[in-house]
């Protein structure tokens, strides 16, 4: 059910209808909004908060402040914005939500939340329908220090830090605006030679970037869990919140549940596996019978996926995904990584976003009985190994391609598109660079 408009109303002006694609089996009755085209962007025409239980706005907010707040604090304002008596930590909010009984807001001041302050490392979930938010600004979540000390230590500079995954440079950016990461070497002597490496040593990780790193500058990415959720089974809506790092994804749902899952102006990156062999994506949504809607979002430097959207045995997901962004996913040694994809029977929509550079893999790849309808967006491949393929339609999957953009180039077998036993429909496909490879058992054709 879709609630009542909170904030955000679309606008309408200006706007073209677009229909849905026939045969393509979206559930209307449970998810019935309109598509609209204006110039080259196509948007949805729903307001984010109506998807979720309408309850959750009117129901208590517990408000939290790492700087200032303290976990014995009720949480509770006498409005929204209401800090007086904000708790420290956010999973402290979860507790004292979950204590209601009913659906709640968690309203986060701007700042930085690190190592366990999110789900004291997957102990303290919520158990009702709720929505974290943050406040003013960005609720920036990283699982390890936001701030460190390093000492010189010849040829490398060191801090006490254990159990570290991966490490960024904050300081270098990529063209996408993502941290560029080191690469991890073998021992300390190989970091001291090799410029932007890392290595753990015990209690010690030693970095080398050619100089002293400011206190800021590097991103020690360790093993803790992101925001994880894996009992929780109600409606979530996430806003402002921007999360890296996590041994199983920076965002992961994986109960059971009939719910709706959004994201509004949220960014997931730099999941870390605990174990490297068993990488796991930036975003990944298992096993939810509802509608998962991001908008403005970015699943980006993922150990193996960005987006990832699985039913698992549990019919019923719906994916819709608008001016979304999936970059650079796979870390050295991972296999298949997609900046999006879909598995099962899920019914997915992508209306515009940008997803490329992923290692060894597709950027939109839709496998098993999906059904994904792309409209306005653009894929941009350059796998390392030189085998690029932008968009692919694996199995029974179908995929329509209205108005979307291929780039795939590499030394190798560069496919703009790829139907791989797929059914794909295409209007307005533009080719960059890339061929299009069509399987005996798979066909490309208008619509």
């Amino acid at each position: 059910m879709l609630g009542l408009a909170v904030g955000m109303t679309p606008q309408y002006r200006g706007r073209v209808p677009v229909p849905f694609p026939a045969g393509f089996g979206w559930d209307t009755g449970r998810f019935d909004f309109d598509i609209s085209q204006s110039g080259g962007r196509y948007q949805a025409e729903i307001n984010p908060r109506d998807l979720v239980d309408p309850a959750i706005w009117t129901g208590p907010a517990l408000h939290v402040d790492g700087a200032t707040g303290d976990d014995g604090n009720s949480g509770l304002g006498a409005q929204d914005g209401d800090f007086s008596d904000a708790k420290r930590t956010i999973h402290a909010a979860f507790v004292a939500g979950n204590a209601t009984g009913a659906p709640y807001r968690v309203l986060v001041r701007a700042g930085i939340y690190e190592e366990s302050a999110f789900t004291r490392n997957g102990n303290d979930e919520p158990t009702q329908a709720v929505a974290v938010i943050g406040w003013g600004g960005a609720l920036r979540y990283r699982t390890g220090p936001f701030s460190v000390v390093w000492t010189d230590a010849g040829g490398t500079f060191s801090a006490p830090e254990t159990s570290v995954r991966r490490v960024f440079r904050c300081d270098v950016q990529t063209p996408e605006g993502l941290h560029s990461e080191l690469t991890q070497v073998a021992d300390v002597a190989a970091c001291a030679a090799t410029p932007d490496s890392w290595v753990q040593d015990g209690s010690l990780v030693h970095v080398n970037i050619g100089g002293a790193p400011g206190p800021e500058d590097i991103a020690v990415i360790r093993s803790f869990h992101g925001a994880r959720f894996m009992s929780h089974d109600k409606d979530f809506y996430l806003e402002n919140v921007h999360a890296e790092g996590g041994i199983t994804g920076a965002l992961h749902f994986d109960a059971v549940a009939a719910r709706n899952i959004v994201g509004v102006n949220c960014t997931f990156r730099y999941s870390a596996p605990s174990n490297p062999t068993a990488p796991k994506d930036a975003v990944q949504v298992r096993r939810t019978d509802g509608l998962v809607a991001f908008f403005g979002c970015d699943a980006s430097n993922g150990a193996k996926d960005g987006w990832s959207f699985h039913e698992d045995g549990a019919d019923g997901m719906h994916v819709l995904l608008q001016d979304c962004t999936g970059w650079r996913n796979g870390i050295d040694g991972a296999t298949s990584c997609n900046g999006f994809t879909t598995h099962d029977g899920v019914r997915a929509i992508l209306l515009g976003g940008d997803y490329g550079l992923s290692r060894n893999g597709t950027e939109v790849h839709v496998i098993q009985s999906t059904r994904t309808w792309a409209a306005g967006s653009r894929a941009v491949a350059r796998d390392i190994d030189g085998t690029s393929v932008a968009f692919k339609c694996s199995n029974d999957a179908v995929l329509w391609l209205q108005d979307c953009v291929a780039d795939a180039e590499g030394p190798a077998e560069n496919y703009a598109l790829e139907a791989n036993a797929g059914t794909v429909f295409t209007r307005g496909f533009v080719v960059v660079a890339g061929g299009i490879e069509v399987s005996p058992e798979g066909s490309v054709t208008p619509f």
